[in-house]
């Protein structure tokens, strides 16, 4: 009896494991898949941004600081005296970052969807992730059933998810 309750015991234990292993499979292509389209979806409002920052650039190097400002006072330390010049550069130096770092995202996006450009539907993905536009008009668009944009645009999401974050999209 001891045996058996102890067989049983594993046995349950195992598919126990198993079944957990398989959510975290499950959970981590879902992951994935969500992490692409909050990227897709960030997408135009990166371009954006990068246009601002480039502007706040030009401004910030044109005209100097407006005075007092939270980005100034972190450079203005108690017995450390930067010049009017040295706060601009390191502003300056701030804010080409933040565009490097933003024109980077918006290069490995659109690396990710160039070999899609050709894919019959890929309007779906451009129309649902950088436009707004609702399955049904993207389908009397494409002549097509909403439910047929929904699943290729579903296949072009995972695809760039592959391209994105490699096998830990599958």
């Amino acid at each position: 009896m001891n045996i058996e309750a102890a067989i049983i015991k594993a046995v349950n234990a195992g598919i126990e494991a198993g079944r957990k292993q398989a959510v975290q499979v499950e959970q981590a292509k879902f992951d994935a898949y969500k992490a692409t389209e909050r990227r897709l979806y960030a997408l135009p409002d990166i371009r954006e941004k990068v246009d601002q920052d480039k502007e706040s650039l030009l401004e910030l190097l044109d005209h100097g600081t407006k005075g007092r400002s939270k980005d100034i006072c972190r450079f203005k330390y108690s017995g450390q005296r930067l010049s009017e010049e040295e706060i601009v550069d390191a502003l300056a130096k701030d804010i080409e970052a933040t565009i490097a770092k933003n024109v980077h995202e918006i290069e490995l996006i659109e690396d990710a969807l160039a070999p899609l450009t050709s894919d019959t539907y890929y309007r779906a993905l451009e129309a649902k992730y950088f436009e707004q536009l609702d399955d049904e008009a993207v389908a009397k668009n494409l002549n097509c059933d909403p439910r047929t944009v929904r699943r290729n645009r579903g296949r072009l999401v995972r695809r760039v998810a592959v391209r994105l974050y490699g096998v830990d999209a599958l």
